[in-house]
């Protein structure tokens, strides 16, 4: 069937874009129409033979990657310096390859004891991890790696009541080394700096060993595919995709044990597009989903009605927490050389950072302090006697 989707949407596809060449914008229900009276039904029997759950899946999923094409198009040609390029239509997927099956609520049923059953697939049975689920919304079915992974879409009765702004903060730099440097300004709060070490060695083996099993592949003039390089890429996603949910859930916690109503988040927009810190340095930087991770906290801070906010971090790491700077141009690097100050740069060397009173602070600490000044200047008008400025370091099992 994922094969079937496939073909469906590559087909779907090329309507769609023949259509728009004559000027003619396909809806949803005239593509569907379109797939169903096929003039030659033979190139599509086995298509169409399978029940109609593809078809509909597949033809909505277009359509709605039209739209948002359609939409970015729109967007491009009011203001086009908000893109990196014209948004272009969307392309075929790979010939014989499989696509993801999409199972709406009325095809997918749930049964008592916390199952989904899917009678079109020969009666398939998921066991939810939520027994008491009470309606489901889409059942997804994603070929990933050699495998298939179920995803159940549901929604939950649970309301969220969000805390009220109380003055506590937590404030988070994404990084490298460190893969989440937090602090606060509650008083007494110990900064706490996860360790990202593990997650950057994962990178490398999984870099050097996909290379190397390339080079083979090319040696014997084989294709770059196999099951080999389809379990190292599955066991590499499966360990970030812990690493992510164990970091989210310990910092959603660490919130909770200081009464925290928000999270404070630095992420400058592009980062990865633009970074230009060296080859070794850019492949590990971009080999750490930080956007995903950002988005697991989110959305577990929301459940605890803990808001997260994200902002930009621009001279963060260049001004100084401790000299009471606000992290703007004026106090930046480029701006003391010019103004004769002594030393222009004041990180000494790798996370550590020295200020105009010669005292040291880690600095990844000192951005993520900073980044908090970003969203609440007056977060510290009453200073900085009680904070604490030595990290605990956090070595997370994944």
């Amino acid at each position: 069937m994922a094969h079937q989707a496939n073909n469906v949407y590559n087909q779907a596809l090329y309507r769609v874009r023949q259509a728009l060449f004559q000027k003619v914008w396909m809806t949803n229900s005239q593509l569907d129409k379109s797939l169903k009276e096929v003039e030659r039904p033979e190139r599509l029997h086995d298509l169409l033979s399978m029940n109609s759950v593809i078809l509909s899946s597949r033809s909505s999923v277009l359509c709605s990657d039209m739209t948002s094409w359609k939409k970015a198009r729109d967007a491009y040609r009011k203001a086009p310096h908000k893109f990196t390029g014209r948004p272009k239509l969307p392309g075929y997927h790979m010939k014989g390859g499989r696509s993801t099956i999409f199972i709406d609520n009325q095809t997918a049923k749930l049964r008592k004891g916390g199952y989904v059953e899917i009678p079109v697939l020969d009666n398939f049975r998921i066991e939810l991890q939520h027994k008491d689920t009470t309606a489901i919304q889409q059942v997804r079915i994603i070929p990933q790696h050699g495998r298939f992974i179920v995803e159940v879409v549901y929604r939950t009765n649970k309301e969220i009541a969000y805390k009220p702004d109380n003055g506590r903060y937590l404030s988070i730099d994404p990084g490298l080394d460190n893969a989440f440097a937090l602090a606060s300004n509650v008083e007494g709060f110990q900064p706490v700096l996860i360790n990202g070490r593990p997650i950057k060695a994962l990178n490398q083996y999984y870099n050097k060993e996909r290379a190397r099993l390339y080079q083979t592949h090319d040696f014997s003039n084989q294709p770059r595919s196999s099951r080999r390089l389809e379990r190292l890429e599955f066991f590499r996603d499966q360990k970030i995709d812990r690493f992510a949910h164990e970091a989210s859930r310990r910092i959603v916690d660490i919130a909770l044990s200081h009464d925290i109503a928000t999270i404070v988040i630095g992420k400058n927009k592009g980062q990865k597009r633009s970074c230009h810190m060296g080859k070794r340095i850019n492949q590990n930087f971009i080999g750490i989903p930080h956007q995903v991770m950002v988005d697991l906290i989110r959305y577990k801070a929301n459940l605890e009605g803990i808001v997260v906010v994200e902002t930009e971090e621009s001279y963060t790491s260049q001004t100084s927490f401790l000299d009471h700077e606000m992290p703007v141009r004026e106090n930046g690097d480029k701006m003391r050389k010019k103004q004769g100050k002594s030393p222009a740069r004041r990180r000494i060397k790798r996370g550590l950072y020295r200020s105009d009173t010669d005292r040291l602070i880690n600095a990844d600490i000192n951005a993520a302090l900073q980044i908090l000044k970003k969203v609440v200047p007056t977060a510290y008008a009453n200073g900085i006697e009680g904070i604490g400025l030595s990290p605990v370091k956090l070595n997370l099992s994944f």
